[in-house]
């Protein structure tokens, strides 16, 4: 409280109308080799059409297109991280008035100001990312206006009857202030890079910014871009390195996309198990699946994982590619997610994504139809099967973590749900991050948390009773002793019963007499 020095109405507000935020459950990573695409960053891909227009289309063999189809068909936010190895760019060359535009030769990959053979370079022009596919992009330089120091870079690409399209138009400046009549900077770099789905350029300040480019009236082509060599477990490993921070990006499931290297899920199972908020997607090798023998000994010997923050599925599906006209055979872990995607949207993280209801799948077949004792194997052994039934459909038959000691966290649903309450908490308690460890501030802990609570109560994420809603929030003296408050500690403690699946269903038909008591039987307990 301020010190007042004379008389007056002061006003004060105190906002204490803290909730715990809502979360979305089935943001999804992946990572994996394409030909095209932003190989710098990870992106947000929302929609089928924004993945093809920056990825492209699928190619049979590479599974990144194809598991994130299969996911964006449910979910809407799929983070994806292009890996490559060794590809490089196709570039030009604009020299300025007077000079000889040239294609860059594959070497040249990193802009190098200066001229050639006495010419000057104004500024060079790369495709936005490395690969093959730069070698059909096109320039024309045209529409010099020396006057106002302003030209169009007009950019083309090559359709498949091998014509060049014009698909941008770039009216830009090579001086850094240069503003349009709309009060837009045109500097080359500002206007170009970021914006064009072809190109990127950079700018030879080492120039005068009033010399011209040497204008380009025809289409001038791209060379140099390579795909480079196959992806190896290294570049797939360090493509998910980039999702271990969870403050970089906020992710709930992390897609394998057919990577089943034991090095590659290692990787991801370590991502999960430090970031704490999502679960591992895992595709059984597809090499393994030639019996269920194979299965079990690779997921108990050769890959031996014990985490309840990963779950493995098999077999591998059969889906229509529409794209390339013929049937083919993927990882189940992007059509897995979809499904999570799908469960939450029709009811809650808590619910698995599995059997009829919410683990239905759209596709042509699997590569392997188990039978009951097929299933009876894998399922001890954490392999989470995707029948087929005949006449019924295509289902995910299992939800079960990797975790090998049996407890509530040996199933998906419990997971998620913990990563649900844990993460939407944990942000919440932010704002208390610094206040008193007071009487005061404990009661507000305890008030938003069992708002919160009791609003997932309601929707079935616990096993509730009659004597309690199936959990219990402490935060007081008995947790927070002086010993604690002195370590300037705030401990809350959630005791929660998660709700369970009914996943073995016992169906008993008992045959009576004809002159037997229904209620008779059923009051000494026939049944049991």
């Amino acid at each position: 409280m301020g010190f007042y020095v004379s008389a007056g109405v002061y006003v004060r507000e105190k906002d204490i109308s803290d909730i715990i935020p809502n979360l979305s459950t089935v943001t999804a990573g992946l990572v994996g080799y394409s030909a095209k695409g932003d190989a710098s960053a990870i992106r947000l891909i929302t929609d089928s059409r924004q993945f093809i227009e920056e990825y492209g289309e699928p190619v049979p063999g590479q599974y990144f297109h194809y598991s994130a189809l299969a996911f964006l068909a449910q979910g809407k936010q799929l983070y994806c991280r292009r890996v490559m190895n060794g590809a490089l760019h196709a570039g030009l060359k604009i020299m300025s008035t007077g000079g000889v535009n040239a294609a860059l030769v594959i070497g040249e990959a990193t802009p190098a100001y200066g001229g050639v053979s006495g010419e000057e370079i104004a500024f060079y022009v790369f495709a936005k990312d490395p690969g093959v596919w730069n070698n059909k992009v096109g320039i024309r330089v045209t529409n010099l206006d020396a006057v106002n120091y302003e030209f169009d870079i007009e950019v083309y690409y090559q359709n498949e009857d091998g014509d060049y399209i014009k698909e941008e138009t770039w009216t830009v400046s090579r001086q850094a202030d240069n503003i349009d009549g709309n009060g837009r900077n045109i500097y080359l770099e500002t206007r170009v890079n970021g914006f064009s789905k072809y190109i990127q350029v950079f700018d030879n300040t080492g120039l005068a910014d009033t010399a011209m480019p040497e204008a380009q009236a025809s289409t001038l082509v791209m060379a140099g871009g390579i795909d480079g060599s196959a992806v190896i477990d290294a570049n797939v490993i360090a493509g998910w390195d980039d999702f271990a921070n969870p403050d970089n990006v906020d992710i709930r499931l992390l897609i394998n996309g057919g990577y089943t290297s034991v090095a590659v899920q290692t990787a991801m199972k370590a991502i999960a198990e430090s970031r704490k908020d999502c679960v591992a997607l895992l595709d059984m090798p597809y090499t393994e699946l030639s019996s269920v023998a194979n299965m079990v000994t690779w997921r108990t010997v050769t890959q031996n994982f014990n985490s309840s923050y990963c779950a493995l599925y098999a077999p591998w599906l059969s889906v229509y590619d529409p794209y390339n006209a013929r049937q083919v055979d993927v990882p189940p872990s992007g059509y897995v997610a979809a499904q999570f995607a799908y469960s939450d949207y029709v009811a809650d993280p808590w619910y698995p994504a599995a059997g009829f209801n919410r683990g239905k799948l759209n596709i042509l077949s699997v590569t392997n139809v188990f039978t009951q004792g097929e299933r009876d194997t894998l399922y001890p052994s954490q392999i989470n099967p995707i029948q087929m039934f005949r006449g019924e459909g295509i289902a995910i038959w299992g939800q079960k973590t990797m975790q090998t000691r049996a407890s509530a966290l040996d199933r998906i649903n419990v997971r998620r749900l913990l990563i649900t309450i844990e993460k939407a908490i944990s942000i919440a308690l932010h704002s208390f991050v610094f206040e008193l460890n007071s009487d005061i501030t404990r009661f507000r802990v305890v008030a938003i948390i069992t708002q919160y609570l009791e609003n997932l109560a309601a929707r079935g994420a616990f096993q509730t009773e009659a004597k309690d809603n199936g959990y219990r929030i402490v935060c007081d003296i008995t947790n927070n002793t002086p010993a604690v408050i002195d370590a300037n500690e705030l401990h809350v403690d959630i005791l929660v019963k998660p709700a369970r699946a009914a996943e073995f269903i016992q169906l008993q038909t008992v045959i009576t007499s004809t002159g037997a008591s229904f209620e008779e039987i059923l009051n000494v307990g026939t049944l049991l």
